[in-house]
């Protein structure tokens, strides 16, 4: 868990392709989202093209979706920070169809999320440095 953040990774995954669940926003805790209200949207997927050539393309259970933070320490030889280091943080997992949605009620509470996401990847590294 990210430093005050609250949240519980992954936020999203399996069969839950929306974050939050009820439509309050998952950081300010204050402001609606989700329709008709006004949102900021991380919106991320893929989709199984069936024709290519006019663009035809949908969600398919042949596709899982994910999004993560990476930390990849250098090595044999290479130079950087935290060397050495590996660490990984699933935000989003097994999202069966391949696409999800983040909703958060301003741009503000968008950016405070990915802090926090920031936060719990340095969180890891420095775990990973101590062992």
């Amino acid at each position: 868990m990210s430093k005050n953040s609250g949240l519980t990774f992954p936020v999203a995954g399996d069969d839950s392709i929306f974050f939050p669940k009820e439509a309050l926003c998952p950081m300010c805790k204050s402001a609606k989202v989700n329709e008709p209200h006004s949102m900021a949207i991380v919106n991320l997927g893929a989709l199984l093209m069936t024709n290519r050539a006019k663009g035809n393309g949908s969600m398919s259970d042949k596709l899982e979706g994910f999004l993560s933070f990476i930390w990849h320490g250098a090595h044999d030889g290479g130079t950087g920070e935290d060397s050495d280091i590996s660490a990984y943080l699933n935000i989003v997992e097994n999202v069966r169809g391949g696409q999800a949605d983040l909703y958060f009620c301003s741009t503000n509470c968008l950016r405070t999320f990915f802090n926090a996401c920031v936060d719990e990847l340095e969180n890891r590294i420095a775990a990973n440095k101590t062992e």
